[in-house]
């Protein structure tokens, strides 16, 4: 009788742990991470690209799939404000977002202790924030520093050549431009969302656009170049010479309504000595 409730408690214990095995087994796919805890110590760990075992009624999976991969993108032009108070809209691209740490290989060359590290990146990004809304975090981030960097630079400082009082709004100076980008990279390598959140990140600076003001007072001028030159046609028909009708048109193309006022009085003064 003893041997026979011996080999049915052996049977059982064997059958359960083949139960156990079988219902923890994970899978963890390629480019992604799992991350779970203890629920009795609360401690959290994380599984890569494999196979591993959460314990049922032990561990608590917290977020299923960390994705490890480069999660490069193409954000909204943001608006920034440069040292003097001029507002330009600028264009940058997220050249790297992802779990892990600055200068990290490519997965399959990680070492044991890279693993390691990027295993504890992971448990960062879930633990310390809502990784579905890392992006948005991230991002937000990225443009704080942007933001710092563009208000130590003037205007001028970014476009070379520029008069704002003359509406010139000058070129991109190139140099400035990599010079903020490379600021802005070595600052997100000591960012909250790189050393508490557990993401690498760069950026690259591509472009700016001009202010709505300094673009409207360019359209301005072209339009006002436009209107003057037609009057000029108009005031050389009606008999000015050509002189006369350069001065002219150049005075009044200065302003939209004093232009069409002053025309108006020199066709109705020039055409009836033409009658």
């Amino acid at each position: 009788m003893g041997v026979l409730i011996f080999l049915a408690i052996t049977l059982g214990a064997i059958a359960l742990l083949i139960l156990l095995v079988t219902t923890s087994r994970t899978e963890v796919k390629p480019g992604c991470a799992l991350v779970y805890n203890n629920i009795w110590t609360g401690n959290p760990r994380c599984v890569l690209p494999g196979t591993d075992f959460i314990i049922p009624g032990v561990h608590r999976v917290l977020e299923k799939e960390v994705s490890l991969k480069n999660e490069a993108q193409n954000p909204s032009n943001v608006p920034l404000i440069t040292g003097d108070g001029i507002e330009l809209e600028v264009d940058y691209i997220v050249r790297r977002m992802q779990v892990g740490f600055p200068g990290m290989p490519e997965f399959k060359k990680l070492s044991q202790v890279d693993r390691e590290k990027l295993k504890s990146c992971a448990v960062l990004a879930v633990t310390e924030i809502n990784y579905g809304d890392h992006r948005d975090k991230v991002l937000t981030r990225m443009v704080a520093h942007l933001q710092s960097f563009m208000e130590k630079r003037t205007y001028n400082e970014l476009f070379e050549d520029a008069d704002l009082e003359k509406g010139e709004p000058g070129k991109v100076n190139a140099q400035a431009k990599d010079d903020i980008e490379t600021s802005v990279n070595e600052a997100l390598k000591g960012d909250i969302a790189t050393l508490q959140w557990g993401f690498w990140n760069e950026i690259d600076l591509e472009d700016y656009n001009l202010p709505e003001t300094l673009r409207r007072a360019r359209e301005q001028k072209a339009s006002a170049k436009m209107r003057g030159q037609a009057l000029k046609e108009k005031l050389t028909s009606a008999g000015l010479q050509n002189e006369e009708a350069t001065a002219w048109a150049g005075k009044i193309a200065f302003g939209e309504a004093i232009g069409e006022a002053i025309g108006n009085a020199l066709h109705g003064i020039f055409g009836k000595k033409k009658e």
